[in-house]
């Protein structure tokens, strides 16, 4: 299997410069690129005021928030348990066939959800079987989505193609939770989650006139197992690929332990409280949209794209430390805009370093192996922090997740493999 994987890697090389004359005439802002980004915004959109509006549903009918917790968090069990396998099958099929299909299934079944809350008939196990059914098209459409990027712009546009649909997102993100609450007490949930419903719809309609090439097989005789087999023996072999997946695990599991604990540490500190907690997440987001706005439109010269990784990874460390050491509002607010900027900087060259370096018949199989790497070890992350809690001080727990985020990033400029695949 190793001489395989080998073969296979000397065979996408070989392809990848025939392909690269090619590449280089894609601009950016092409129609398949503006389609997808179209569709993204409105859907992502509706996404966001959706899951408002079901939190406030579901508190409003049971008055239960650990009911809310555990509906919201069920799309999160489809990505650990499925991605690789959808990895391997986007790989295998038409990526913008899988993409309208996804999306289609989710505006039917949170249209579904809609009218059944319209009518009066809808069931919280309707709730939670629409949730596992939208986590699994995720799984499906996150992937497809990623690894077909590089497809429809040049290479040496992907960190802005990815910084600016990062930034579409973040930006929704901001104005949803800014004006769902008030957008859902004009309207009702209901009514939010036909408009959800027909947003993926919109975005599936959109997809249908994306211009996406088709997955060269280079494996015709390989069956399914073996062909994902394959896809985990890829990232294992490629060391600068496997060393950073290691890092995306932990950098999100320690995240997610901090993450956890923020609001309970502003709520029972009087110096912040929860009104700053909310202010704090906004410019938390404010940070990220201007780095992704920076990214998007400054060009990033490939040999010092490690160093920006890197230097990124680093400085984002630091303020969390800071943070985790004052209670000063307006020292706390400078770290977070300064940890969303050093944030998005980091996704962006994460995203585009996997897609340069992995053949597009890989790609799926990459990224699906990365969805379930970022979520497979938050759930026991956040058990933990939630234990920790009772008996270390929540700051402490915070510096110390940032100080394994420190060492993580110091270690891996000695890692010249990470540093060869950044800096392609």
């Amino acid at each position: 299997m190793e001489n395989e994987v080998e073969n296979k890697s000397i065979e996408f090389k070989l392809i990848d410069k025939l392909d690269r004359e090619e590449d280089l005439q894609k601009e950016l802002w092409n129609r398949n690129f503006i389609l997808i980004v179209q569709g993204q915004l409105i859907s992502v959109f509706g996404d966001n005021i959706y899951e408002i509006a079901l939190s406030f549903w579901i508190l409003s009918i049971t008055g239960s928030t650990a009911l809310m917790a555990a509906t919201m968090a069920v799309t999160v069990v489809p990505r650990i348990l499925i991605s690789p396998f959808a990895g391997t099958f986007i790989d295998r099929h038409d990526r913008r066939n899988i993409m309208i299909i996804t999306d289609a299934i989710r505006g039917i079944s949170i249209l579904f959800i809609g009218i059944a809350a319209v009518i009066g008939f809808i069931q919280i196990w309707m709730i939670i079987v629409i949730g596992i059914i939208v986590g699994i098209c995720g799984c499906f459409f996150s992937p497809a989505i990623n690894s077909a990027i590089p497809d429809i712009v040049s290479k040496s546009k992907l960190i802005k193609a990815n910084s600016v649909l990062s930034l579409a997102n973040t930006a929704n993100y901001m104005v949803g939770n800014a004006v769902g609450g008030f957008i859902v007490q004009i309207l009702g949930a209901p009514i939010i989650f036909i408009i959800n419903g027909v947003s993926f719809l919109f975005s599936a309609a959109a997809e249908f006139f994306v211009k996406i090439p088709q997955v060269e097989e280079i494996s015709k005789n390989v069956d399914f197992l073996e062909d994902m087999k394959a896809g985990i023996n890829f990232v294992k072999n490629s060391k600068g690929l496997k060393y950073l997946f290691i890092t995306i695990c932990f950098f999100n599991s320690f995240a997610s332990m901090s993450m956890t604990l923020t609001l309970p540490w502003f709520k029972m500190n009087k110096q912040l409280g929860l009104a700053f907690y909310g202010i704090a997440m906004a410019i938390n987001a404010l940070g990220m949209l201007i780095g992704f706005t920076a990214l998007s439109s400054i060009e990033v010269k490939k040999e010092r794209k490690f160093f920006a990784f890197i230097s990124s990874g680093i400085l984002l460390s630091i303020t969390m430390i800071i943070y985790s050491l004052t209670l000063n509002r307006y020292l706390i607010g400078i770290m977070f805009f300064i940890d969303g900027f050093c944030i998005a900087i980091v996704n962006s060259l994460i995203q585009s370093s996997i897609q340069i370096n992995v053949h597009s018949s890989m790609r799926a199989k990459a990224f699906a192996l990365k969805d379930m790497l970022t979520y497979a070890l938050v759930p026991l992350s956040m058990i933990i922090a939630g234990i920790l809690a009772e008996k270390v001080k929540i700051n402490i727990i915070i510096m110390v997740d940032y100080v394994v985020f420190l060492t993580i990033f110091v270690l891996l400029v000695f890692v010249s493999s990470v540093k060869e695949m950044m800096n392609t």
